[in-house]
């Protein structure tokens, strides 16, 4: 009698775990349509900096335009950590 109360709820826990995995990929590619479906938002307009901004423009960083180098570069520093966990 036990032996069939542990079978049953092996059975209904196998299943539970079936209908979760599919839960799971049916809403992961419905969440991908409503992705690729909305609209992109609209670009935020520069504004010119502001007079707190351009007496103390010295503490703030600077960006700088990435070229392909510093892509690869990067690249090649990031595989080389995983090659040395493994």
């Amino acid at each position: 009698m036990f032996d069939n109360i542990l079978s049953s709820l092996l059975v209904i826990v196998i299943v539970l775990d079936i209908v979760g995995a599919i839960a799971y990929f049916a809403l992961g590619a419905l969440r991908k349509q409503k992705r690729d479906l909305a609209p992109a938002p609209a670009p935020v307009p520069a504004q010119p900096p502001s007079l707190w901004q351009r007496i103390f423009s010295r503490r703030q960083p600077r960006a700088l335009a990435a070229t392909e180098g510093d892509f690869a570069q990067l690249h090649r520093v990031l595989y080389g950590f995983q090659d040395g966990l493994t």
